[in-house]
């Protein structure tokens, strides 16, 4: 689909430069994709004394894009950059600076895959008849991770003469790895008397390193608005609005560090639960729309465009560390009929959306959920 927005041009004005004229219009787009995935997997476990176990675990597993990365949907859109003189006799001339060829497509549906190869070593101690702690080490080697990035398509205007639109859509354009431990543990004080005993505590905690890289590296350490080195550069690494590259950005969506700490009762009818999640910062995209945009200042000393405002700058965003206290009682009868009551986000925390720029992490959106409560009745027979 194609869309223009013509600048507002007054009537008898004279016009320095011109627009092509590129008509609106909405094509269809033909796709095909097949793709073979092979999944082998080996499991080994040894036991030993004293209720430990050992586990080791060779994979390879894949994950699909989700439905809305494989929209196979394309805009395109023009747009200009005017300025208005009136001299002193009243005459007006609008000088077109210039003219912007956009377009985004909101999926591929070449898509493949992501395809993990993995290891995982995990110790299992069994210290008590419910109580439990496991240690374990992962490593996951990642292909055909899904990036944005930036391809030129041709349009002709009206006269047959071919324009180039930058659109940015979804490639698998990169790998990465993923490496790290987890740590967990389960008890009940089932020695303490009574209704005491029905008390327990879950806690785990794990640590995750990442890293990206791009199929076609780009180590430049400024950003360019023209080249195709400059778009790649721009969507894996993302740019600053003065031209200098980020770089050595993680895996999207991955927290360096999270834990979650549980509190636990079950004790006859009764069970309840309180327990409190937290994530530390963590990457979600590097180009996408409103923090992005093609007027940053130049800033390399060796480009011809140094000091000038033509450089495209695109700031990575990133959820705030987040932490959330949730908690819930149910009791069972007799009957089978079990009621309950469960709350989220008791603490009533506030997630924060953060801009990555050089002079550091800048805040972009607050989203307030409150708390909530649900009330649940369910009957088994």
């Amino acid at each position: 689909m194609f869309t223009r927005t013509l600048p507002n041009i007054p009537a008898g004005a004279n016009v320095v430069g011109s627009i092509p004229n590129i008509p609106s219009f909405n094509e269809a787009e033909d796709y095909q994709q097949t793709y073979t995935n092979l999944l082998p997997s080996l499991n080994l476990r040894l036991k030993g004394g004293d209720g430990l176990q050992y586990r080791m675990a060779l994979a390879r597993a894949i994950s699909r894009p989700d439905f809305t990365q494989l929209q196979g949907y394309t805009t395109l859109s023009q747009s200009a950059d005017t300025r208005t003189v009136t001299d002193a006799n009243g005459n007006t001339t609008v000088y077109i600076d210039r003219v912007n060829h956009r377009g985004e497509a909101k999926g591929n549906p070449l898509l493949k895959p992501v395809t993990s190869d993995q290891l995982d070593v995990t110790a299992e101690w069994y210290f008590a008849k419910a109580g439990s702690f496991t240690a374990a080490a992962f490593y996951k080697d990642i292909k055909d991770v899904i990036v944005n990035q930036t391809r030129i398509r041709q349009q002709a205007d009206t006269s047959g003469t071919l324009h180039d639109f930058l659109v940015t859509a979804p490639i698998n354009g990169a790998k990465g790895t993923a490496s790290g431990i987890e740590l967990s543990v389960q008890s009940y004080l089932d020695m303490l008397p009574g209704w005491l005993s029905g008390f327990g505590v879950q806690a785990n905690y794990t640590y995750v390193d990442s890293k990206t890289k791009l199929y076609t590296p780009v180590t430049s350490a400024y950003c360019s608005g023209a080249s195709n080195a400059a778009n790649l550069n721009l969507n894996l690494n993302g740019c600053d609005t003065d031209g200098r590259s980020f770089g050595d950005l993680p895996l999207p969506q991955l927290s360096k560090n999270t834990f979650n700490l549980a509190l636990l009762f079950d004790q006859g009818p009764w069970s309840a639960r309180l327990a409190y999640s937290w994530r530390s910062k963590y990457l979600q995209a590097v180009n996408v729309n409103g923090t992005n945009g093609g007027d940053g200042t130049d800033s390399n000393p060796a480009s011809p465009g140094f000091g000038q405002t033509n450089v495209a700058w695109a700031l990575p965003t990133w959820g705030d560390a987040y932490g959330q206290l949730d908690g819930g009682v149910h009791y069972k009868f007799d009957s089978g009929l079990s009621l309950g009551l469960e709350a989220q986000n008791l603490n009533n925390a506030i997630s924060k959306q953060l801009m990555q720029q050089h002079i550091g992490m800048k805040g972009r959106a607050w989203f307030a959920s409150g708390r909530r409560y649900t009330l649940q009745a369910s009957y088994s027979f």
